[in-house]
């Protein structure tokens, strides 16, 4: 079969490899869609501590059930339309003895640490595989990885209906996080130093938004009266990010860390002590949150509040991989790239 393959940091290869083989506890999954995130780029640049090449990455995907080395849970069937949770964990440590599994020793992903989705064909844990519903559509469905990220850190967050919620990070994972978030009940704002996301969380998706190049607490200010906001979520993992996010945040409010920082930080966190606020950790998603963000997509495209294709930049064949993380690095592309093996 034909993949992707990240042979060394900073260089993937489009080659033939050998068709995966399955065991009893595994499937078959024919691809029909990935998306390229962020993490991938990260990855892909060597900047993942416990990645090893040559990896096939990927870990955003739809396909088709193909094949299964054992018995079929109730409810999967041969040639169904699915999504894959791609987190591996140890079952024995503590933390996956007390159902947080998603927050495992020893966690591994799928396409970091066991191939992924970037081929035409990938082999995983049977009891890992969710059938899609049949009002999500490829192209939303290929989403539920990021959206389960919302979902989770939006339960994290314990965000109420009428509450007022500060995303700070309008990349995708920002306006995932701000859809779930205004689905929640929340009054919404996106804070983003780029022009074009600016325009794109205001203009395409409705969301106030502040402008961090320009006196960003006076406009936080202005939209809370100066009371700060209830929930505010720090996406963009830099040290400017949630710094604002301690001033903006009101007393007694809840900070959910969500971006990875690139390197270690220094900062003043005098504001969460004065303030008795609350900072709050966010990894990834709990099994169930992956599998509750199926129906909440189909209530999302079945409300129409948000135009979800403007999610997506561009659908690509499998041979770009490379070409569009390096588009990616270079900002020429800020919305989501779906990788399609029939191109």
């Amino acid at each position: 079969m034909k993949a992707v393959v990240t042979t060394q940091w900073r260089q993937a290869e489009y080659k033939e490899v050998q068709h995966p083989s399955i065991h009893s506890d595994e499937c078959l999954i024919q691809l029909k869609l990935a998306g390229i995130c962020g993490s991938d780029v990260h990855i892909f640049e060597g900047h993942h501590p416990t990645a090893k090449a040559p990896i096939i990455q990927g870990h955003e995907f739809v396909g088709i059930l193909t094949d299964c080395g054992g018995e079929l849970p109730a409810g999967l069937a041969i040639g169904d339309r699915v999504v894959v949770e791609p987190l591996i964990s140890c079952g024995t440590c503590e933390a996956c003895i007390a159902g947080n599994t998603h927050v495992c020793r020893s966690l591994k992903l799928l396409g970091i640490h066991e191939h992924g989705g970037f081929a035409e064909y990938v082999k995983v844990p049977t009891k890992k595989v969710i059938r899609v519903p049949d009002n999500v559509p490829d192209r939303m469905a290929v989403l539920t990885e990021p959206f389960a990220v919302g979902f989770h850190v939006c339960q994290r967050a314990e965000i109420k209906n009428g509450q007022r919620a500060l995303i700070i990070g309008a990349g995708p994972i920002g306006l995932i996080v701000a859809m779930v978030a205004a689905m929640s009940g929340a009054e919404v704002a996106i804070s983003e130093v780029s022009d074009e996301r600016l325009r794109q969380a205001e203009n395409d998706f409705g969301f106030m938004t502040i402008d961090a190049k320009n006196d960003p607490m006076s406009q936080a200010d202005k939209i809370t009266d100066g009371d700060g906001f209830d929930v505010v979520f720090e996406v963009s993992g830099t040290a400017p990010g949630l710094t604002f996010a301690m001033n903006a945040c009101r007393v007694r409010g809840r900070i959910v860390q969500v971006g990875f920082f690139g390197k270690p930080i220094e900062l003043n966190l005098m504001p969460i002590i004065l303030r008795e606020q609350t900072l709050v950790g966010s990894r990834v998603y709990a099994p169930l949150h992956f599998k509750r963000t199926l129906p909440m997509l189909g209530r999302l495209l079945a409300e129409k509040r948000f135009d979800t294709e403007k999610l997506i930049a561009e659908v690509r064949p499998l041979q770009a991989v490379q070409e569009s993380i390096h588009d990616m690095i270079a900002g020429k592309v800020t919305a989501k790239i779906l990788i399609d093996p029939k191109l």
